[in-house]
């Protein structure tokens, strides 16, 4: 999808004109060369910058630090900073902007699997206006009354500051959980289950998500669905601070999360949501159907 580039493009665009409008500036005054306007192997730096956003795990969050920090190492990086202060400055305020920015760019449809029908809900009001985001989520009901009930969500959202795989979900799950990201998203879910549940309420205000001790990753093999992969999971208690007796609350689910990303700086993530007593929790607990269904798509 074209729009996983315009984050790129949008860094692209903004050095391009900076430095034609310093230099045009620089050489009304003294003939310079352009390469040369944020002193030595200043120019080659920020395009190996640019580089590296599509490349090392983490991204920005890593290169940009790493760079600073090896840019004033060196008595000469500092006295290159002294003398291009101003120049390095706005461009490297620039590329925070244009990274920000870059996070509202639109992204594809989520993942949906026709073997799950036409999703309960496309939009979530609940979910975080930024990154930018899709959320489809399906309600899929037991063929008699009981807790299997189950609530999938399918999501496609943008990673602003790394637009290569390579260690994208992990840095993504691991930003979610420091600033609760997901809570947001997740109110949707415990509303629907909330909805469809008749021994106990479930508050959206007074629920935790308690990450537990399993494998970060899961295989997934499947000879008809064409899927033979190993991809990062997550595993999480669902518990009500409001039923429970203690600060821990209750457990009254378990959340499910598998991820994926590409290149251009997209993550697909796959929400599985079941109820304590779900008999899944113990005989399906990595939900391989829902996960090859998934994974194939």
């Amino acid at each position: 999808m074209i729009g996983d580039f315009i984050p790129s493009i949008f860094l692209i665009v903004f050095v391009a004109v900076h430095v034609y409008a310093v230099h045009r500036k620089s050489s009304a005054e003294v003939e310079s060369e352009w390469k040369d306007m944020y002193g030595p192997y200043g120019f080659h730096a920020l395009i190996s910058f640019i580089v590296l956003l599509w490349i090392f795990p983490g991204g920005f969050l890593i290169v940009g630090p790493v760079m600073l920090f090896l840019s004033i190492l060196s008595p000469a990086g500092r006295l290159a900073w002294e003398t291009y202060r101003k120049p390095r400055v706005v461009v490297c305020v620039g590329l925070i902007v244009m990274l920000f920015l870059g996070g509202f760019s639109p992204v594809s449809k989520p993942v949906a699997p026709s073997e799950w029908g036409t999703p309960l809900l496309t939009e979530n009001p609940n979910a975080p206006l930024y990154p930018s985001g899709e959320q489809y989520t399906w309600l899929m009901l037991p063929e008699s009354s009981g807790l299997e009930v189950e609530i999938i969500q399918s999501l496609t959202l943008r990673l602003p500051y790394q637009y290569g795989p390579l260690g994208a979900e992990s840095s993504a799950f691991t930003l979610a959980s420091l600033f609760n990201m997901e809570q947001g998203r997740l109110n949707q879910a415990i509303e629907i289950l909330d909805q469809e549940l008749s021994g106990f309420r479930l508050d959206v205000d007074e629920m935790k998500l308690v990450p537990m001790l399993a494998e970060d990753t899961h295989h997934y093999s499947s000879t008809s669905a064409g899927v033979d992969e190993s991809v990062l999971v997550r595993l999480y208690e669902l518990r009500s601070l409001s039923i429970g007796a203690s600060d821990e609350g209750l457990k009254v689910g378990e959340v499910l999360c598998i991820a994926t990303s590409s290149w251009g700086g997209t993550l697909e993530i796959l929400v599985v949501v079941r109820p304590i007593g779900h008999p899944g929790l113990t005989s399906d607990r990595y939900a391989e159907s829902y996960a090859l269904e998934w994974l194939s798509s």
